[in-house]
């Protein structure tokens, strides 16, 4: 079998050694500190501590005035599973193959988890209480204690602890009609004016869910001091190194989900006692600039405890006498969240770079369960009626292969640099350096998610194991292929065409992704387009149809009714998603009228492309109705 990233470009170095080493006893160090994880869902820094007028965040506030605030924390995914799935091995998920939201796929054996790592080194580990790994590999087992009731309490005398609290009271959910009356009257926040920020409307509704966002970090921040409390109480604070973070970005319109700082900048702020000053990043009441994401953190906890290390973990040491050099650049990645996407980007804390994958679909992903926050449904009501600003109107429209931003002198991302001459050397830079860390890291990403399932399903190699052959993944081969198709230029045609003849069928598929991208452009290519529709790839036929049914009017007629055969034929849920998401991206709800649930739903995410159909909604156009997720798609 060949070996996962990192172990293949490091055998050379003795690395095996390393790995089977790894695997024995280790003797545990006499003394250890104590480790609390505090986590929190959906927040990006909207603190006190990091300047924000309105908040109310005491607790939060006063450890960071005892302890060090990251100014450039990041997680590598605007959403919660696939960013846990990073955080708990210490690998991108985007290497794993379970970038995409609710994935399940199997992992290896030989990716550990840093829960693993510290029960070996003789830690009492307890997780209280999410997992949400999002890989079907990892449960409660991982841990001593999962739960509602787990805790660094129940543990042996003397024995050091990492312990896991998750707090949930700042997830999106929370603003919700349906959950928030029920529980708090509507916030009132004092101080200055919501910083609604200039790509949103100031919609009476987007006001009102700014405030209730900023009343759940209230609940959040209380949380925060009930742990801290207990700590004190427990006698064991002296003794214990507190991190506490956000699991990414925060839940107002274009954040979670999305690349920019909103959705992907989060607080990150580590408290360390007296006792244990060697692994301070700082002074108390400090700021480190250093560029931390959550790829260091399993590693830098593991440094602390005195536990070996994975060799699979690719992050870097960021606190205390093993700190390792920061990177230059902080990889961020997003997949499908309901309708198939795919963006990559880098920042290194000022100038951010994104690579949207499927520019010829609107940034704004027409996601049901986030419109049930009524502020992003009368946004996009403001922009169907016509009375946006450009800068509020850019959201809801088709986005740019590239996007280059100076978050220094514009911190909303607003002004796209990709085009401009005056930064073409940086953008040729960050592009560059991208294509390097998708090769070296050995994105999955390129890897159409029904052929995904296919291999998952036949129980054999993992996705992961399965990349790692170039004979079935030849990555080299397929990013310069995927970076014209993504390039929206018709003088690519030809490639495109040659590609639909590959053997391979990753490469037939971004062909034919290439050409739709193109939309009308791409007739030249139309008799490619019909023979790739009787592709036996359910990836490269179902886009070649949506391709075809893009050329024009009449192509879409005849587009529609065979998206709705391939949806009834779909032996399984993500051929089903991708035929409906078809439907839905040709702009065409009314094709599923006569089609039955029994004929297109294969599982949950087919589930929820259907009824978002039924109601109405399209990949421009929301759902009259939006409803809840649909079984493991839960979000909440």
């Amino acid at each position: 079998m060949t070996l996962p990233y990192p172990l293949r470009s490091m055998l050379a170095g003795g690395l095996a050694l390393a790995v089977a080493g790894w695997a024995g006893a280790e003797p545990a160090p006499a003394e250890r500190p104590n480790i609390l994880w505090i986590t929190s869902e959906d927040n990006g820094p909207f603190l006190g501590c990091y300047g924000d007028k309105v908040a109310r965040t005491p607790h939060l506030d006063r450890l960071a005035a005892r302890g060090v605030r990251f100014t450039n924390a990041f997680a590598n995914s605007p959403v919660c599973a696939p960013a846990r799935c990073s955080l708990i091995t210490g690998v991108p998920a985007s290497s794993l193959g379970t970038e995409h939201m609710r994935s399940k796929y199997r992992l290896p054996d030989s990716i550990p988890t840093y829960a693993a790592a510290l029960r070996r080194a003789g830690y009492h580990t307890s997780n209280n209480v999410k997992t949400d790994y999002n890989t079907s590999s990892f449960d409660g087992k991982i841990w001593d204690e999962c739960g509602r009731q787990a805790s660094y309490k129940n543990r042996a005398p003397r024995q050091p602890f990492f312990a896991v609290f998750n707090i949930g009271t700042s997830h999106e959910s929370q603003i919700f009609d349906k959950w928030y009356p029920d529980r708090y009257p509507e916030a009132k926040p004092g101080g200055p004016d919501l910083p609604i920020p200039p790509y949103q409307v100031s919609t009476p509704e987007n006001l009102r869910d700014w405030r209730r966002m900023y009343d759940r970090l209230r609940d959040t921040d209380k949380a925060v001091g009930k742990l801290l409390k207990e700590l004190e109480q427990s006698g064991e604070a002296d003794n214990t190194i507190v991190f506490y973070f956000s699991d990414h970005g925060g839940i107002t319109l274009r954040s979670k989900r999305y690349l920019y700082d909103s959705g992907t900048r989060v607080p990150l702020i580590v408290h360390v006692p007296e006792k244990w000053r060697k692994w301070s990043a700082g002074e108390p009441g400090s700021a480190s600039a250093r560029l931390v994401d959550f790829l260091d953190l399993p590693k830098t906890v593991l440094a602390a405890a005195g536990a070996e290390i994975p060799p699979t973990m690719t992050g870097k040491v960021f606190l205390g006498d093993k700190a390792e050099p920061a990177p230059a650049h902080i990889f961020l990645f997003s997949g499908r969240f309901d309708a198939p996407e795919m963006r990559r980007g880098l920042t290194d804390g000022r100038w951010k770079y994104i690579r949207n994958y499927e520019p010829d679909r609107p940034r704004f992903q027409m996601i049901d369960f986030p419109l049930q926050q009524q502020g992003q449904r009368s946004q996009w009501e403001e922009f169907a009626a016509g009375r946006t600003t450009p800068e509020q109107s850019a959201f809801f429209q088709p986005q740019p292969p590239e996007e280059l931003y100076d978050t220094q002198s514009d911190p909303h991302e607003i002004d796209n640099l990709a085009n401009r001459g005056e930064h073409a050397a940086q953008l040729a830079g960050m592009r560059a350096a991208l294509d390097r860390h998708l090769l070296a890291t050995r994105d999955l990403g390129f890897i159409p998610e029904p052929l995904r399932e296919q291999i998952d399903r036949a129980g054999g190699e993992t996705i992961h194991e399965w990349g790692q052959s170039d004979g079935n993944y030849p990555l080299a081969e397929i990013l310069p292929l995927a970076n014209r198709a993504s390039a929206r230029d018709a003088q690519n045609i030809p490639v495109l065409v040659e590609a639909l003849g590959n053997p391979n069928p990753i490469v037939r598929a971004w062909g034919a992704l290439g050409l739709r991208v193109l939309g009308p452009e791409a007739r030249p290519a139309e008799e490619e387009l019909r023979r790739a529709m009787e592709d036996p790839d359910d990836s490269t036929r179902l886009t070649a149809i949506v391709a075809y049914g893009r050329l024009g009017k009449a192509e879409r007629e005849k587009a529609l009714p065979m998206l709705v055969g391939e949806a009834k034929k779909a032996g399984s849920d993500l051929p089903a998603l991708w035929a409906l998401d078809g439907l839905r991206f040709l702009d065409a709800p009314e094709a599923v009228e006569g089609l039955k649930e029994q004929d297109a739903v294969k599982g949950p995410y087919s589930d929820r492309a259907f009824r978002q159909l039924r109601a109405g909604g399209s990949t421009f156009r929301p759902a009259t109705n939006p409803t809840g997720p649909a079984g493991d798609l839960d979000e909440s």
